[in-house]
């Protein structure tokens, strides 16, 4: 078998089992929300203050696009606007507490994850995959 067929073999493996991994996020509590919403949601737990604007600009994408979903989170009273003391024209963006208990749901399903991978990789083995992950995907494919 030639090398480039045993990569896409493993490629197709590896996407099987990312396919596997995001059914995963999105069942039980987590299956009324797209993979998006989730990301917007984890954006606003790391990023104490975050925008819309920042939003968009973080992810390259239009500030209406991401304004559509965060309005359906703020409806679903995941997210909440803060409007800023400095200038009245600026809003925050925070989670609820039910925005809370959702990421520790969705962090939850990534730490079972990752146990996962690390029963089956050793240290170094890790080390290798994040440098090979880090490698492809600084290329720009």
């Amino acid at each position: 078998m030639t090398y480039e067929l045993e990569l896409v073999e493993a490629v197709d493996r590896l996407t099987e089992l990312m396919g596997n991994f995001q059914n995963q996020i999105l069942s039980g509590d987590l299956k009324s929300f797209t993979l998006r919403q989730l990301y917007y949601i984890e954006l606003i737990n790391k990023h104490e203050n975050i925008s819309v604007s920042e939003i968009a600009k973080m992810l390259d994408v239009k500030k209406s696009t991401v304004s559509i979903a965060i309005n359906q989170l703020i409806d679903r009273g995941i997210v909440t606007k803060i409007q800023s003391n400095e200038d009245k024209r600026f809003y925050f963006l925070k989670l609820t507490p039910k925005g809370e208990n959702i990421i520790k749901i969705h962090m939850q399903v990534h730490k079972n994850a990752i146990k996962k991978i690390l029963d089956v990789l050793n240290e170094d083995e890790v080390e290798n995959f994040i440098k090979i992950v880090d490698k492809i995907t600084a290329s720009g494919l």
